[in-house]
This record gives structure tokens, sequence and C-alpha cells, in this order.
């Protein structure tokens, strides 16, 4: 993928702006982010926005110069913001083909799309090799890959750890609700497969908020008939919302137990507080006998020199994980019953004796897991 030169006028505009919140510092580039979003709100009322809304990430991206051009509402937000009367004064450049008035269908997607800015789930999917993902997802992944050359190998075991989760959750703790929250790509195993596999009656919930995702979702997981499937793309940043959303309770009834899957989603809230705030506010919500799955990425298992590149990508943008240390990942399970083993690898969480081979050691997979009930 093509790398465009830094956006030096939005880094340096957002540094003229005084933080919101710490007198005396400029606008941090998540501030700037609630701050477009705003903007939105203001200048689109009455209008679903929720696509269009950006992060911190998404601010990283553009002062990085990989998003030169971005949709129109955003330019606007991003005009207002800084009090810019064109875009080519926030040094955004159209490189559209001479004469061409709409974006390209390869560079702009119906329902807030960005194919230029590399995705999370798209990600994955590249590493689990699927098809549907972009050069920007495939050129993110493969710079990862020269880091840390174990990352898919990571990501198929903890895909595998999801469907074991999953099985157990069904099998042990009789639960047939499942919310499972960064769902990510339909893949050829899901959880719907696995969990109706044990239970046909069993009733999935899926969640995301890339709208390829729920695309996908919608055409491709629809589940046993005598179950049901539902889909909402929403944000786990808002936990309560989504708990409330009509479609959710459409499908799920959270007066009974339910398997709160949020595997290889919490690394994405890099705010360790915000991150632990958001899993409290959904095991409080649920009621006995629910459980709770995660996994998130850790460098614990590896070097000192593995750490500090680590810590390089993340401050250059180059990777979206937040890694977590095992007493971090711990206090997500704060108030609730860890089954066994406990906190461990994804690879070591009751890996399936029926593998060909031990499973993979932890310094090559990096990812904590972890199952517990609620009481």
């Amino acid at each position: 993928m093509p790398r465009h030169n830094p956006n030096e006028l939005i880094a340096q505009r957002r540094r003229q702006l005084p933080s919101p919140a710490r007198p005396g510092q400029w606008m941090s580039r998540r501030e700037l982010a609630d701050t477009v979003n705003a903007a939105l709100q203001e200048l689109y009322p009455g209008q679903p926005v929720d696509s269009l809304l950006v992060d911190d990430r998404w601010i990283g991206l553009l002062e990085r110069g990989n998003s030169c051009w971005p949709r129109t509402e955003r330019r606007a937000a991003l005009r207002r913001v800084f009090n810019a009367e064109t875009d080519a004064e926030l040094g955004l450049t159209d490189h559209r083909p001479t004469g061409e008035s709409e974006p390209a269908p390869a560079r702009t997607v119906d329902g807030g799309l960005d194919p230029l800015t590399a995705h999370p789930a798209r990600r994955y999917n590249y590493w689990l090799g699927g098809k549907d993902n972009f050069a920007a997802d495939r050129a993110s992944g493969d710079l990862i890959r020269t880091k840390f050359p174990t990352v898919v190998n990571a990501a198929h075991e903890n895909r595998k750890f999801l469907y074991r989760a999953v099985t157990v959750s069904a099998r042990e703790g009789g639960i047939d609700q499942f919310l499972d929250i960064g769902c990510g790509l339909p893949l050829p195993v899901n959880t719907h497969n696995t969990a109706q596999t044990i239970n046909p009656a069993a009733r999935i919930m899926y969640v995301d908020n890339d709208p390829l995702v729920m695309a996908h979702a919608r055409a491709l997981l629809t589940g046993n008939p005598d179950g049901r499937t539902g889909y909402l793309e929403a944000d786990l940043r808002d936990p309560v919302g989504l708990l409330n959303h009509p479609s959710v309770n459409a499908v799920l009834d959270l007066t009974r137990p339910v398997a709160v899957l949020l595997v290889a989603v919490l690394h994405f809230i890099h705010d360790h507080h915000q991150a632990v705030t958001i899993v409290r506010g959904l095991v409080d919500a649920l009621p006995a006998g629910s459980h709770l799955v995660i996994s998130n990425a850790t460098m614990d298992f590896n070097t000192p020199d593995d750490n500090a590149a680590y810590e390089e990508m993340l401050a250059n943008r180059d990777t979206d994980a937040r890694t977590r240390t095992r007493n971090q990942f711990a206090e997500f399970f704060t108030g609730t019953q860890l089954l066994d083993p406990g906190i461990v690898a994804v690879s070591q969480w009751r890996p399936d004796p029926a593998a060909d081979g031990p499973p993979p050691p932890p310094h090559e997979v990096a990812i904590y897991a972890g199952v517990a009930c609620i009481a």
C-alpha cells in the first residue's frame, strides 16, 4: 500500500488547541477525536452518524497521512474544529483521478467503510487466511508480522480458544445464550456453529463496529432454525446502550445466564480503567450463572527487545493493540469465579487432547485467556 506524506498541518493545529481537561496542555488525539465527533453531531442533527464517528487511532492515521481524503462529513467536522475555510488549509488532498466527482468504489464503500484504514477485524481475517480484507489490512498485518513472526499462529490459537470456551459454556455451564462482542468476520466455524452443535436451540447475538463485518454476518451467519441468531453494529465502549438495544433484547433474554465473549477485543480499548469499567458494566448487568470469556494480548512472555519493538510500534501507530500484564488482565475478572485452569495463555486454556502435537508455548501466542462464572 502506498504511504502518504505525514499531515504536519493537522498535527500542528491539534497542538494549538487547548486540552479541555488538562490545563496548560494541548489537545490529545483522543480529545480531538471527541471534539470531531461532537462537531459531527452538531453539523448533522437528527442524522445517523455512528458510522462516521472517529477515534484517536483514526486521528493518528490522519496525522501520518494514511487517510488523506476523509469522507465529506468528516472533512466538514474537521474544518469546523480547526476553524478552516477549505480542506487545503488542513493539508487534506484529493488523490482521485482528475474529473472524478465521486469517490472511486475501491476507495469508499457505503456504510462508513474506509478501505484505506486498517481495521482489526479485517486484519485478523487476513491472518486467519480469510479473503475479506483490503490492502491496508494486509499491509498492517504484514508489518506486525515482521516484528512478531508468530502473530499468525497466535491468531489461530486465539480462535481455537473461542471455540473451546463456547463449548465449555454450553456443555458444562448449560448456557444457551451467547453475546459475541467484536465478533469479527465470519469463518467456516463461528460461535453459533459451535454452540448450536451442542444445543440447536442456542441463541447468539453478534456485535461489531465494522459495517463490513455486519454485512457479512447477516449474509452468512444464519444459524440453526431451532435457535436464533442476531446482528448489531454497535460499539463496546457503550455497554449499557448495547445491552439495552432492542435488537439484543429481541434475541437474548438477559434475565437468564448469558456467555459474554470479549475475545481479542479489549486490547483495542487502550485506557485500562475504561476497559475495566466496560467489563464491570457488562458483568453487573448479567444474572448469576453467566460466563465471561476474555482474551487479551500480552508481552509478559516476550523478551525485553520484543517489548521495546512493541512499544515503538505502538508509538508509531503501527499496531493498535494495547497489551496487558497478568495483573491487569486479572482485574477484568474481579468479583467472578475463574474456571480451571484460571488465567493462562490461550493455547494452554484446556487444549484439545485430540490435537496433533502439544499446544504452542506461551511465548509463541502472547495472548492471555480466561473464562469465569458470574456469581
